[in-house]
């Protein structure tokens, strides 16, 4: 695809059209097909080599001959449609005002770009709603035989009896109804060639024991968001992506179950603030071609009974989000077992092998849940093991701050032992003091003793306290009675916007008691700033205190004035 847009941009450059009416008309969505090149005709075989032309209108061997200009009206309708189809992919195809207003624009710039767009039908199968009759009625008409892409809300029930009676061209519908009736009217004929449906609102909204007349043969695609579907109806089987999010009626673990049995095709499956009903079984549904599983804000129980219930292959990408219960009644080992499992599964996999751990403690989510400021803080572990046949693995646990270094220490030491030869890469992100104040690397500290020969550090988006916290641990005055953290540290890497704080600190903190000099950081380090900027003064510190270890990458340096 990358090439196939790069061969569309030099075509797009090699045409000569006339400027002010391309401009006028499409503003500077088609600014560069203004540009001229020196070979406008090899541009134009290039794409016609491309899409597979066996017979090619321009002949290179007599091309100096003619007159070294084209122009999109003297095009075949094939390539001219092609560059249409390419201006027109980042339009909004969720709003009329976007797609369909490019489309116009583009209609307005001749009549032969009009005639061509108008009979191309291709074009004209995104339905967007809610749109006027007359446009409506033209993209239906425009459209063929195609199938449609229906999206956006339905307000009426009228406009649903429309949509409804194209039931049988539908391939995708995308639809927020506003009321029961509506739902119902959509959902009541056969869909044929419906392969993706998206559902959203209603939660009061009891579904009739068949839609689509129990046919949808071809859908593979299903997400639902605040509602619900009849959950034994046969269109919920043989699904390659399955989502459902804020569900308060959902199915039970038996229906879910049956649902995944049915689609042995499933790569996709997501489950989100729906709270799966939970009773004894002793099924296990296996999915060998998931990729991507995602469990967020499910209850420790329900959590657990689904992680015990579907086995899936060790190359899926897991998103697993889960709030921190009460201690008191069933401790945090017993609250994280179930999630634990997989980040072992993992590390056997790669037993001693390179692997990269990245941990988030204190991160705040924005409040659009409706719980506490407390309950929406977030201690992140994150695991890769850098092999390409074993997917990551995220773990995000809701709890109080003042809990997050405990949560993190827990699950970091799940792999402790199958990482004793070589320890993973260590990632700290948007670290600060917590409750109670980490004054003493509290975090370093606990990973400092389940990987005491740790190599490799990064720290990214750390705070100005917490990192000086970090760096007087990893880095403490040369002292008899002091230690560093990571003593086989080789490479410290820092992310942040400005790095002139810490390494103006970082010199003075090194500088020796008898003001003769610094002591240089261990010889073995390197040290490595990324993005942000970095002032000359606390560019030369930071030369000083590890000579010929620097590297820079994408950081501005800037001198300040005299």
């Amino acid at each position: 695809m990358d090439y196939v847009k790069r061969v569309l941009r030099t075509l797009l450059c090699g045409l000569v059209l006339e400027q002010r009416t391309i401009n006028d008309v499409c503003g500077s969505q088609l600014s560069l097909v203004t540009l001229k090149t020196e070979d406008p005709e090899y541009a134009v075989l290039s794409v016609q080599r491309l899409l597979g032309d066996p017979n090619p209108s321009i002949d290179l061997q007599n091309r100096g001959r003619r007159s070294g200009k084209a122009s999109l009206s003297s095009l075949p309708v094939e390539i001219f449609l092609t560059i249409v189809r390419y201006v027109l992919q980042d339009a909004d195809r969720d709003h009329n005002a976007g797609y369909y207003g490019q489309v116009t624009k583009l209609c307005l710039v001749s009549k032969r770009w009009a005639e061509t767009i108008h009979g191309a039908p291709e074009l004209w199968t995104n339905v967007n709603l809610p749109g006027s009759q007359e446009l409506l009625e033209n993209v239906i008409a425009r459209s063929g035989g195609l199938d449609l892409d229906i999206r956006g809300y339905v307000l009426s029930l009228s406009k649903a009896e429309m949509i409804g009676s194209w039931a049988h061209r539908w391939r995708l519908l995308d639809i927020m109804p506003y009321d029961e009736d509506i739902m119902n009217r959509l959902l009541a004929n056969p869909a044929p060639r419906l392969k993706k449906l998206l559902l959203e609102g209603l939660g009061s909204w009891v579904p009739p024991e068949s839609v689509f007349e129990g046919t949808a043969p071809k859908l593979e695609v299903v997400r639902l968001v605040g509602c619900r579907l009849p959950w034994t109806s046969p269109v919920l089987s043989d699904l390659k992506k399955l989502a459902l999010c804020r569900i308060e009626d959902p199915p039970d673990m038996n229906a879910l179950l049956d649902i995944l049995a049915t689609s042995q095709r499933l790569t996709s499956l997501e489950i989100v603030l729906t709270q799966i009903p939970i009773s004894p079984s002793s099924r296990r549904i296996e999915l060998p071609n998931l990729r991507l599983f995602i469990l967020d804000y499910l209850h420790h129980e329900v959590m657990t009974q689904i992680l015990r219930s579907i086995a899936t292959p060790l190359s899926a990408k897991c998103v697993f989000q889960t709030a921190l219960g009460d201690e008191e009644i069933i401790p945090l080992e017993d609250q994280l077992a179930v999630v634990s499992e997989r980040l072992v599964a993992l590390a056997q996999s790669v037993r001693d092998s390179s692997s990269t751990l990245t941990l988030q403690m204190g991160h705040e989510e924005s409040d659009s849940l409706g719980l506490s400021v407390e309950e929406v803080h977030q201690a992140v572990l994150t695991y890769n093991t850098g092999a390409r046949h074993l997917g990551p693995l995220s773990i995000t646990v809701i709890s109080p701050r003042k809990r997050h270094i405990d949560v993190l220490s827990h699950l970091a030491r799940k792999i402790r032992p199958y990482t004793k030869s070589s320890p993973p890469k260590l990632r700290l992100v948007d670290l600060n003091r917590t409750s109670p104040e980490d004054k003493n690397a509290n975090l370093l500290c606990a990973l400092y003793r389940t990987f005491p020969n740790a190599r490799q550090i990064t720290l990214i988006d750390t705070t100005y306290p917490a990192m000086i916290d970090a760096l007087q641990r990893l880095f403490p005055q040369p002292s008899p009675n002091k230690s560093p953290l990571f003593p086989c540290l080789t490479i410290l890497t820092v992310k942040r916007r400005s790095h002139a704080d810490w390494a103006v600190w970082l010199l003075g903190h090194r500088r020796r008691t008898d003001k003769r000099g610094v002591t240089p950081l261990p010889s073995q380090l390197r040290m490595r700033l990324e993005d942000g900027s970095v002032d000359a003064e606390a560019l030369q510190a930071l030369k000083q205190l590890v000579p010929g270890a620097l590297s820079l990458g994408n950081v501005q340096i800037y001198w300040t004035a005299l």
